[in-house]
Parts: C-alpha cells; structure tokens; sequence
C-alpha cells in the first residue's frame, strides 16, 4: 500500500500467481479506479464514504495485516455494476488514476445494494480485509 498524504490518495495492490489488481482511493476528489489484469480493464467509481475506511485509518488496517496469523474475511462489502461508458476526460478523476486508466479498456461502477436484475460474472475483490469489492457484468453488458 502506499500513501499520499498530501494529495490524500491511497493505493492498494495484490499480486498472486493467478491475479493482479491495483486499486486507486482518492479521498481529495471522492473517485476510486480499480484496475484488473489479465482483462486489462479499468473500474471508475464513486468512492462509497460511510462504507470505505478513513484515509487515517489506512496505515492501522495494512498494519493489522502483516500482524495476523491467517487471513480473515473482509468485515464489508460494495458490490458495482459494470456500463461501458466513453471517458472524455480521465485526467478530471486525478493523476493517479488517469496514469493507471490511459489505455485500458474503462468500464463505470454503479453501486448496487439490492439489484432488480441478474448480475452475471462477478469479480470480488479483498481489500486489506477490511473492504470486499465486486464488480459485476450486468446480463446488459455490452
């Protein structure tokens, strides 16, 4: 993880065997990216404030981690819906996140508390254990 604490910008990545992911929370602007390989997309959405953790409390949580014996799983949950939407200018959402997003396929996160409609494939993600992502393909996903 690290931090900026002037820009108030977190960024968060998990590298295994079989995945990659980064994660971009910028508290200054409000806006979270999330960028997944091998899909070699990028996830834009607003940042859910009553449910992310304090950009304070970041530091406390990566510290709690390395501290643990085994994983646990994350206490929350938002879960996104994913629309296909022309960025017009990705430089709007911060430098760090136009510099992870430029040329990747970009695709709008809507949160979803209780969908009306099939989500489809879903990608979950675990944050510090602390925050679970999951982006979801509508059944309308083009």
């Amino acid at each position: 993880m690290t931090i900026n604490r002037k820009w108030l910008v977190a960024s968060i990545e998990q590298k295994t065997n079989h995945e990659y992911w980064k994660t971009i929370w910028n508290y200054d602007t409000g806006f979270m990216a999330t960028k997944v390989l091998p899909e070699r997309a990028c996830y834009l959405s607003i940042m859910n404030r009553t449910e992310m953790p304090s950009f304070d409390a970041l530091p406390q949580l990566a510290a709690d981690i390395r501290n643990q014996n085994r994983p646990r799983p994350p206490a929350k949950e938002i879960t996104f819906t994913l629309v296909r939407r022309t960025i017009r200018d990705l430089e709007s959402y911060g430098p760090d996140i136009f510099s992870m997003c430029r040329g990747l396929s970009t695709y709008v996160g809507y949160e979803v508390h209780e969908p009306q409609f099939n989500l489809g494939s879903c990608l979950k993600l675990d944050v510090l254990q602390y925050l679970a992502l999951t982006y979801c393909h509508n059944e309308n996903f083009v």
